[in-house]
């Protein structure tokens, strides 16, 4: 798998590849921004994408303004934050053909996906994990809903003919129930900013403090439970009842 690439022309007009990942957009309709400051190689402002990855491109605009806007950065944080189980919001195509949307006003409370087992975030108040990154999370399961409130108050009054733009800034990790995910049969290992690779190994391991145990005793109460068994255990069954099989039919 080759992420998106981007390429320029060079002096002797071949392409290459200037930025190795761009960014995707991880299966929803989103934007990706890319500064192309520094990275032309010669006169020409051709560029293109390059990858092997079923992504589907609706626009490119360039910006050419070549000055920096005037723009001001405010950070605010939420007042309130509460964990909920809400439901699905129903998948919707206007024209019949991807990518999909959905309707927040048409909920289901089935669940298309299964649920891995493991301890989730209880449900509540939870605006304490939210204010940094600090690989205390909140571990939300399939339906689940973070709802958040800001007080716009806080914020200073406008200059004429200024505009504002509120942008959600989201840290976190996802993790499928696929089997070709990792570990994809259960919530733990937990992931961690420093670690080099998942599932990590020893010595590698999350790093627990005090702080950590106590947030995982306070919160990741909200215990999930199956009866289906690990991939593991299936595909060992599996490799074993071939084997068996296998010997059966032997000559004798």
């Amino acid at each position: 798998m080759m992420l998106p690439a981007l390429q320029v022309k060079d002096a002797n007009g071949s392409w290459r590849t200037v930025i190795e990942d761009i960014g995707i957009p991880v299966g929803r309709p989103q934007t990706v921004t890319v500064d192309l400051t520094g990275k032309f190689l010669s006169s020409s402002r051709e560029v293109r994408i390059v990858t092997n990855m079923r992504i589907l491109w609706d626009q490119i605009l360039v910006d050419t303004s070549g000055e920096q806007p005037a723009l001001q950065l405010t950070r605010l944080d939420p007042i309130s934050a509460n964990l909920r189980w809400r439901g699905f919001s129903r998948e919707v195509t206007p024209d019949g053909r991807e990518p999909f949307g959905y309707d927040y006003q048409q909920v289901s409370f089935t669940s298309p996906w299964k649920v891995m087992p493991g301890r989730y975030t209880r449900e509540g108040d939870v605006r304490e994990l939210l204010l940094k990154s600090d690989d205390m999370f909140v571990i939300s399961r399939p339906g689940d809903e973070i709802s958040l409130s800001f007080d716009a108050r806080r914020l200073s009054p406008l200059p004429s003919g200024w505009a504002r733009t509120f942008l959600l800034y989201a840290d976190g990790f996802s993790k499928e129930m696929d089997i070709n995910s990792a570990s994809p049969d259960q919530v733990s290992p937990l992931p961690f900013h420093g670690m080099t690779k998942y599932p990590y190994t020893n010595p590698e391991a999350y790093p627990m403090t005090a702080a950590r145990r106590a947030y995982m005793d306070r919160y990741n109460t909200r215990l999930v439970t199956t009866e289906i068994p690990s991939i593991d255990t299936i595909l060992t069954s599996t490799a074993n009842l071939v084997s068996k099989s296998q010997r059966e039919r032997a000559p004798r």
